[in-house]
Parts: C-alpha cells; structure tokens; sequence
C-alpha cells in the first residue's frame, strides 16, 4: 500500500500505541516495535511529525516515553559494542591477530565496568593471558 506523509506518520504512532497497550511481554513488544520500524521507517519531515503528534496528544504520551526507553537501550547496546570492538581492536594492536575465542569471549562480556577494566588491563599486560577475565 501506498500511504502518504501524513498517513505513514500517524499510521506508526497508531501502531505504537496499539503495541503498548497489548497484553503481550516485553520481549514480543520489543519484536513488534522493531517490525514496525523496519517496515514504516520515516525520515526528515516525516521524523518531525510524529514527534509533534506524540508529544502534543496525550494519547500518545505512552508512546513518548516507550521511544525514549528503546532509544536508552539502543545507545547502551551499542556503548558496550563499541567497548568490545574497542577492546578486540587493542587486544590485536598489542599483541597481534587474536584468535576467535577470545574475541567471543570479549563478545560475551555485557557489564561495562568489566568491559572497561580490560580495556586498561590491556595497556599494562604481557599477554592476553594477562588479563583479569
């Protein structure tokens, strides 16, 4: 189908609201939310809109907030990417092409305290043997 500007953007918020507001878990709304943008991406003007329409009509307040709840936890996911690429990245600069295990041993590390603790183990250690998994 063939929506115009103003159609798609009221058509996500619609969607938005509809998916809070299922008796489903977080985990299915968190799939939902990421096939509806997937499938109804907007851009420029389009961004501005809907902002406009979840901000100013209440019944939208709720989808507000759940779009600064996904955007906090898309910032944190790719925070910790960037630790464990910047971590992999140091490994091998240090000393040399690391082996796979021990970059999906980096990859499974989540706690950014941890992440960043390795990241200066790194700079004092002998090896990669070295360092306080």
């Amino acid at each position: 189908m063939d929506y115009n500007r103003r159609e798609r953007v009221r058509l996500k918020a619609d969607f938005l609201r509809l998916i809070l507001r299922s008796p489903v878990d977080p985990a299915r709304r968190s799939l939902l939310v990421e096939f509806v943008e997937t499938y109804l991406p907007l851009a420029g003007r389009e961004k501005t809109e809907f902002q406009q329409i979840v901000t100013a009509d209440q019944q939208y307040a709720e989808v507000e907030r759940m779009i600064t709840v996904y955007e906090k936890e898309g910032i944190e996911k790719g925070r910790q990417e960037g630790r464990q690429e910047a971590l992999i990245l140091q490994l091998e600069k240090r000393f040399g092409k690391v082996d796979d295990a021990v970059k999906r041993r980096v990859r499974r590390l989540r706690s950014a305290e941890r992440l960043d603790s390795l990241l200066l183990a790194v700079l004092d250690a002998k090896s990669v043997d070295d360092l306080p998994w």
